[in-house]
């Protein structure tokens, strides 16, 4: 076997004073975080060791690939194209956990050292959590690499981290959202698995997302990626905001996208299948662990970092839309052009 081609990109580790706020709001992580590429996106140092494997990794015509920040509708995303693809097959879905329907890429990468013992003692049942346990026998990355095809495989990389080759080859949904409701979203994840391990509040949570310390930031950068790209035949872009406002519309979207036809009852039955509150009581897609009182799909809503952000927070939000979207035409549909974010 020839040698995998080097990466086309830098990996170097965030400056300590960097390091100390991520950790600050990030449970068990012992190495140095990274910061991958030009646009400096920020992942645990465990990443450095599998960058290589994901980046040359064989991508196959009949692969399905959601690409999202993370709490940007992914789970949502994924039980939708699964669906469609498997001829609403609702046994199944109902039966089967999705994380084995539709695996993440890089689960291996993420877990901090703390999270393996955690796992092996099945402390707050990590070990069924998103597939934890088998990601801690054999990177993630070589279980999908080694599926049987077609494949549904889901990644918070952005699309300059992942193979060369992925737009050409395979079809490719990336959903977006507003940052704001993300920071609060995102917040909670944390919140949820790290239980009372986690102690950070979320202006601490929030002052990192905005200077993009945070795993997978910048998440504008991430975005514009896709954006960028939203004219290829092989990528759909849909914001988790228009998914809120007519699912049986973006439904018939991703349909057209995916060649898929099913009449406007099928549509009904999955759009209700979709529905948030319906989700939610489904434990093969919503996998909460342990009982910190926070459920991993947990509102389902646009617009709730109203209800976190005070006055200075909302103020910097603005800012750091402002520097962020700078010079670019992404414009997120939650943030009309020419208005502050606290209009």
């Amino acid at each position: 076997m020839s040698p995998m081609p080097e990466l086309p990109y830098e990996i170097v580790n965030v400056s300590p004073d960097e390091d100390k706020l991520i950790k600050k709001c990030l449970t068990g992580y012992t190495k140095p975080f990274v910061k991958c590429g030009k646009q400096g996106y920020v992942m645990p140092g465990a990443f450095k060791k599998h960058a290589e494997a994901i980046y040359n990794m064989e991508v196959r015509p009949d692969d399905i690939w959601v690409i999202t920040f993370p709490r940007s509708g992914t789970t949502w995303t994924q039980e939708l194209i699964w669906l469609l693809e498997n001829d609403l097959d609702f046994n199944t879905a109902v039966k089967k956990p999705l994380y084995e329907r539709f695996p993440m890429l890089e689960t291996t990468s993420q877990i901090p050292k703390i999270a393996f013992d955690l796992i092996k003692a099945n402390f707050m049942n990590l070990k069924h959590f998103q597939g934890l346990n088998e990601a801690v026998k054999r990177p993630s990355h070589e279980i999908i690499e080694q599926a049987p095809s077609p494949r549904f495989i889901k990644t918070h990389l952005p699309l300059s981290l992942l193979p060369p080759s992925l737009l050409n080859t395979a079809k490719v949904v990336y959903v977006a959202r507003d940052p704001r409701d993300v920071a609060v979203s995102y917040y909670y994840l944390h919140k949820m698995i790290a239980k009372n391990l986690m102690r950070c509040h979320f202006i601490h949570f929030w002052e990192a997302f905005r200077r993009d310390l945070l795993p997978y930031l910048p998440i504008v950068a991430h975005t514009n990626e896709a954006w960028n790209q939203r004219h290829h035949p092989n990528l759909h872009l849909v914001f988790y905001e228009e998914l809120i406002k007519d699912l049986p519309k973006e439904i018939r979207r991703v349909c057209k996208f995916l060649g898929r036809e099913y009449s406007d009852s099928e549509i009904q039955i999955l759009a209700n299948h979709l529905r948030f509150d319906s989700l939610r009581k489904n434990k093969n897609v919503n996998n909460t662990v342990g009982d910190s009182g926070v459920q991993f799909m947990r509102k389902g809503e646009a617009g709730g970092w109203k209800e976190h952000f005070d006055d200075k927070m909302v103020l910097q939000a603005d800012e750091f839309l402002e520097e962020r979207l700078c010079g670019l035409d992404l414009r997120y549909p939650s943030i009309p052009m020419g208005e502050t974010t606290h209009l």
